[in-house]
């Protein structure tokens, strides 16, 4: 049980794909907010953060009604502003301090003397895989200074930020928001997601009670699947995604998680749902309920667009219940 980092890492990756459906029927991930005397109709968008492939811009505006959605909104909101010049010096030091929680271990996180990283692998086939990852991809020849146990939550950080590497549908979508000179604006800071986000990686307790051999193997595991890119890529949920219908998206929500059972079905527990409480309560549910009265103030204002990962549009905590729950009329854009 207590190896849940790598069963996190696959979480974390597929973390704005879940989800259950809104109301009945296939809807997609545009839909129309109304009522409460608005100036005109908003939308609320569900994206895709990243899931290690790129999203092209025919994939994009094949979803019903999105190119018409970005030419009535006259201001595209997201969960961040992806404008970086918006960002205030307090807030670049608050993400460096988060940041250094990951980046410049403390003590504890040495190697004791005398303690060595090959012969904690298996074999020297699996250590000077680890090795080579470490100094060609982290870019460290010094690894071998810091235990194990540090560079599991490393090498999962460094997957997590990999796979949103690629052009995910919230960057083609900022891409076009430019394109058209609409004006943009963010739900909430960066530095506050990322500080409900850290805890996450940074949260060492489990891996803390394995011994050094133990945690090899779960380095090993994770370099091994991301040099054959099976961690980095989520083809099936490209294609999901793509297909605009959240049944379909549930559906293979539940086919990914079978998967993921089979794959590390020993490292599954407590722990591991511990992980998905603190998920569910911290990036989900309080980020809407933060996220509420900035929508609310925004669109009474003028038409916006709200785009934000599909996961926080669905389920009784997702902002459709949410925004209904305040009064406004939010429907599904289908095809005609």
């Amino acid at each position: 049980m207590k190896r849940q980092i790598i069963s996190l890492l696959l979480v974390l990756a597929a973390i704005s794909a879940l989800g259950q459906n809104a109301s009945a029927g296939n809807p997609g991930w545009l839909w129309t907010i109304n009522g409460n005397g608005l100036p005109g109709r908003s939308f609320l968008f569900g994206t895709c953060h990243g899931d290690g492939i790129s999203f092209t811009d025919e994939e994009i505006y094949s979803i019903t009604g999105l190119s018409e959605a970005l030419d009535e909104a006259q201001t595209v909101f997201f969960e961040s502003d992806p404008n970086v010049d918006s960002m205030s010096d307090e807030e670049k030091e608050e993400l460096k301090q988060l940041y250094g929680m990951i980046y410049n271990p403390g003590p504890e996180y040495m190697m004791p003397k005398g303690v060595f990283y090959k012969p904690l692998f298996d074999s020297v086939a699996h250590f000077y895989e680890v090795n080579n990852f470490m100094i060609s991809k982290m870019k460290d020849v010094e690894y071998w200074k810091k235990t194990p146990g540090y560079w599991c939550i490393r090498l999962s950080m460094y997957a997590f930020t990999k796979v949103r590497m690629c052009r995910s549908v919230d960057l083609a979508l900022h891409e076009e928001v430019v394109k058209r000179g609409k004006e943009t604006g963010g739900l909430e800071t960066t530095s506050s997601v990322m500080g409900k986000l850290m805890p996450m990686f940074s949260d060492t307790e489990s891996i803390d009670t394995l011994s050094m051999k133990e945690q090899a193997k779960i380095i090993y595991k994770l370099v091994h699947r991301m040099n054959n890119d099976s961690i980095l890529q989520f083809p099936k949920l490209h294609e999901a995604y793509l297909e605009n219908d959240t049944c379909k998206f549930n559906q293979f929500l539940g086919e990914f998680e079978e998967e993921l059972t089979k794959w590390n079905e020993e490292d599954l527990g407590n722990g591991m749902q511990d992980k998905k409480d603190y998920k569910n309560e911290h990036l989900l549910r309080e980020r809407n309920e933060a996220w509420v009265p900035v929508i609310k103030e925004n669109i009474a204002k003028r038409p916006c667009l709200i785009a934000v990962g599909c996961r926080h549009l669905l389920s009784a905590d997702g902002l459709i219940a949410m925004l209904r729950r305040e009064g406004y009329t939010v429907e599904p854009v289908v095809k005609k």
